[in-house]
């Protein structure tokens, strides 16, 4: 199993991850009112230092009639000092169209954070909507945001998949309990981590802890 659990252990990291930018995201724009949720705005999961990172805001019109959207995107900055960017973007009917908006260290707050909120106002085709990210920066060898995900991403599924394979295939009848534990497991991860990714926080958060209940009892059973 020296490649299954690593591999475990990546994926949980990354999901937690993604799930605490979006609750110290949610911490820091908290307000107390409540808008319908804006499904559009795309984050980066993490950047470095150096790096500039790109925010995307999708607007999709699924009406017959064109529709204008006002927006208020704001930014992080240190000692709470953000920065707002305001504008609109008339999207045809049946068609959707994206707005870039550049972050980089210059944005951090809370040490190692960037946060971002976009808010839409309300016309006669929508209501008020809101959506909040947040983006870890962080320094692994150089590395780019995308590309440090991207390996964890890979290196956790061949882990799991490549761990799961070599058990079923060396693994004896006496190990039936721990090969239901690690499979349990290994499914658990990839649910995890795509609840973490499609934005389900609350979901993702109960699977992470789940999960990591799960590691906790495959690493006792294959120890013992």
């Amino acid at each position: 199993m020296a490649v299954f659990f690593p591999g475990v252990i990546l994926g949980i990291a990354l999901s937690v991850t993604i799930l605490w930018n979006r609750i110290e995201a949610t911490r820091y724009y908290f307000t107390g009112a409540k808008y319908e949720p804006f499904h559009g705005l795309r984050c980066p999961v993490m950047i470095g230092p150096t790096e500039k990172g790109t925010v995307a805001a999708v607007f999709n019109n699924p009406t017959d009639e064109a529709d204008n959207f006002f927006y208020r995107a704001e930014i992080s900055g240190k000692a709470f000092s953000t920065r707002q960017v305001e504008d609109k973007i008339m999207v045809p009917p049946h068609h959707t169209k994206t707005v870039q908006l550049a972050v980089d260290a210059n944005d951090v707050d809370l040490m190692f954070f960037i946060f971002v909120k976009m808010s839409i106002l309300p016309n006669s085709v929508h209501r008020s909507q809101e959506a909040v990210c947040g983006i870890l920066i962080i320094n692994i060898l150089g590395l780019t945001g995308a590309q440090i995900t991207g390996i964890a991403l890979c290196l956790s599924f061949l882990g799991i998949a490549s761990g799961l394979g070599l058990w079923q295939q060396t693994g004896t009848k006496t190990d039936q309990d721990i090969r239901r534990a690690t499979q349990t497991l290994g499914l658990a991860v990839l649910l995890t981590l795509f609840a973490a990714s499609m934005g389900w926080w609350i979901l993702g958060m109960a699977l992470s802890a789940i999960t990591i209940l799960l590691l906790v009892i495959s690493l006792r059973l294959t120890i013992e």
